[in-house]
């Protein structure tokens, strides 16, 4: 299929790298226009000139931290001035800051600034716009830890169960106004996020390969690509009468039995 998106404005939240750059991605090439939301100004026109490059539509207003209000408003405001609407909404902003060497107090505070508080502050910033128009995609994103063990992130954890949260009771609020709103639960994605637990990268190889071995069902790493295929799902019409949704995309891991004990657990 193709132009599955065509003429929809699309913000990503996340965009500049990972799973978030893979939605931008793909949208893009399903026709959306993408307006990339992302706190690096480089990696945020890197990705909109490598969009445009391949034929798509996409913008960069500049930097977006998500855990500033003033920020978001200023994403959503150039959006609306240029477009007029908001179609899809995808937050994909995500940051865990164990192993960063700040102390646990500061640790907390900014991975629920991040990715709690951040989360809540883009979506209430759009949700208004949506129910205007009775009309819109959102797309949040948890992750498999979140109820399922995995690495003991445990505030990154906390902050993506909220997400789910979020998504179920916005699900049923805007479901009668043609908003619908789901959630994407990651497991072990190859992505940026990696580089907090593992910071000299000299574990990344046996840990992935450990994890593919002893917890994935399907027995690989995903990809970003793997999360974009149902970010489009949840954003187009083949997802239309789907709402309230937190579905897992992690190669079998949360609902399908795997092998043994955590390889994160015991080699972290």
């Amino acid at each position: 299929m193709e132009n599955m998106l065509k003429n929809q404005v699309a913000i990503v939240a996340g965009a500049t790298s990972g799973m978030g750059e893979a939605v931008a991605k793909l949208y893009a090439r399903e026709s959306a226009i993408v307006i990339v939301g992302g706190r690096n100004e480089k990696k945020g026109n890197r990705v909109v000139e490598e969009i445009t490059a391949a034929g798509g539509t996409a913008r960069y207003y500049g930097p977006m931290d998500i855990s500033k209000q003033e920020d978001i408003d200023h994403l959503v405001q150039k959006t609306l001035a240029e477009f007029g609407r908001i179609d899809i909404l995808a937050v994909f902003s995500g940051q865990t800051y164990d192993g960063s060497g700040l102390d646990a107090e500061t640790a907390y505070r900014k991975t629920m600034e991040v990715n709690m508080d951040g989360t809540y502050k883009l979506v209430f910033s759009v949700v208004p716009h949506m129910k205007e128009r009775k009309s819109g995609k959102i797309i949040l994103c948890s992750s498999n830890g979140a109820f399922n063990r995995t690495t003991p992130a445990y505030a990154y954890h906390m902050a993506k169960a909220a997400c789910e949260s979020l998504t179920v009771n916005l699900a049923m609020e805007c479901a009668p106004l043609g908003i619908r709103v789901n959630c994407i639960k990651p497991g072990p994605i190859v992505t940026p996020f990696w580089d907090e637990l593992d910071p000299d990268g000299t574990k990344r190889g046996p840990l992935f390969e450990g994890i593919s071995k002893t917890e994935v069902p399907l027995g690989r790493m995903g990809t970003g690509e793997d999360v974009a295929g149902v970010a489009l799902f949840f954003a187009s019409d083949l997802s239309a009468y789907v709402t309230g949704l937190c579905m897992y995309v992690a190669g079998g891991m949360g609902y399908v039995y795997a092998h043994g004990q955590s390889f994160i657990l015991k080699n972290i």
